[in-house]
């Protein structure tokens, strides 16, 4: 399921970069955006298992891991940015059966940026809400689960198209099976090197 979302944002993402025009990457803000970032973060989280007429949860655990950026959209005008955000921090995490695995926790949908000033070096504020994920994308015959997910932070942009950026997500993912319900809270803190065409 994430990997067929994945090749769809990247097959959107390289058909708009076709159809618009050369002048749409002018070096204004203004127009269409394409944005990758990359960098450290850390997930906190906790799992609740309920059904069966128990309730068990697990101690908090927090994860270092790799944090990645993709944005699509459009700014009307050199301070506004309105756009898709996927968000996901990445790390490895060692399963019930003892196995390490790679935890995919990520947050898809409307993100919007306000830069203070119309040209770099600028300081930006960011946000976005949506849904959340909770994947093992690497793992044969793996679910995925969805939730609530929300984020906010700012940055800093220090040169054209260039931007360091903070920002801290949560998300509450959940997936069922029979009467047996998993849920995920996971708070991440990241901080990213970006980069943004416009």
């Amino acid at each position: 399921m994430l990997r067929g979302s994945v090749g769809i944002v990247v097959a959107i993402g390289l058909f708009v970069g076709m159809c618009t025009p050369a002048a749409a990457f002018d070096g204004s803000r203004k127009g269409f955006i394409l944005g990758i970032g990359v960098g450290p973060s850390v997930t906190s989280f906790t799992q609740d298992l309920t059904g069966l007429g128990q309730d068990l949860s697990s101690d908090r655990e927090n994860e270092f891991g790799l944090a990645t950026d993709f944005k699509l959209g459009y700014a009307p005008n050199e301070q506004l940015q309105i756009y898709w955000a996927s968000k996901v921090s990445w790390f490895a995490l060692d399963n019930a059966l003892g196995e390490t695995v790679t935890v995919a926790n990520g947050l898809g949908g409307a993100g919007v940026s306000w830069y203070l000033v119309p040209q770099s070096p600028s300081v930006y504020f960011t946000g976005a809400i949506g849904f959340s994920s909770w994947a093992v994308p690497f793992e044969e015959g793996a679910t995925t689960s969805y939730g609530f997910g929300i984020a906010g932070g700012a940055g800093y942009e220090f040169a054209k198209h260039w931007s360091v950026e903070g920002l801290v997500g949560f998300g509450n993912p959940s997936d069922t099976e029979g009467d047996l319900e998993l849920t995920t809270k996971a708070l991440s803190a990241r901080v990213t090197i970006n980069v943004l065409g416009y």
